[in-house]
């Protein structure tokens, strides 16, 4: 049997419900996995990468799983569609969306492939990714920056700077 690994997932919504649609991805990730969720406060910011009136809710959690990242990936993906998740862009170009799940971390692994890239490569550029993150894992060491999540919020030069929203 293959050892479990911690995966650590970003979550984000921006349509409809968006406290409902994260508790619901999060109970879906708790189903598919048979894993107990770790999770981060949910933090409000504005949208990254696009233009739009709607705010973000974003959290962060972590789960056990021994299947591969790409089993994950397409898992994650399937929760996504299941809420009623549509593609991830239009034209290249970023959009709102019901709920998103992205995968950061998967233990120490550095992965670079066609459809996935862990860790998620714009981690450094998102404070409301690396912020809940610190919640949960202050001394999780990237395995690309060789440093601290702590390390990496602070040297994070995202002004865009998410605000808690809920426990």
């Amino acid at each position: 049997m293959k050892e479990k690994k911690e995966v650590i997932l970003g979550l984000g919504s921006n349509i409809g419900n968006r406290k409902e649609y994260i508790e619901k991805a999060i109970s879906e990730l708790a189903k598919v996995f048979k894993s107990e969720v770790i999770r981060s406060s949910i933090f409000e910011s504005e949208a990254w990468g696009f233009e739009t009136v709607n705010k973000f809710l974003n959290c962060c959690v972590v789960i056990e799983t021994n299947l591969s990242p790409e089993a994950v990936l397409l898992e994650t993906k399937a929760i996504e569609k299941g809420l009623g998740r549509v593609k991830k862009s239009k034209n290249g170009e970023y959009q709102s969306r019901v709920i998103d799940i992205d995968i950061l971390y998967m233990g120490g692994m550095i992965l670079e492939s066609e459809n996935l890239s862990i860790p998620h490569p714009l981690i450094y550029h998102r404070s409301f990714v690396i912020r809940p993150l610190a919640e949960i894992r202050p001394a999780f060491v990237d395995p690309v920056k060789r440093a601290t999540v702590i390390d990496l919020l602070k040297a994070c030069n995202d002004k865009n700077d998410p605000v808690l929203y809920s426990h």
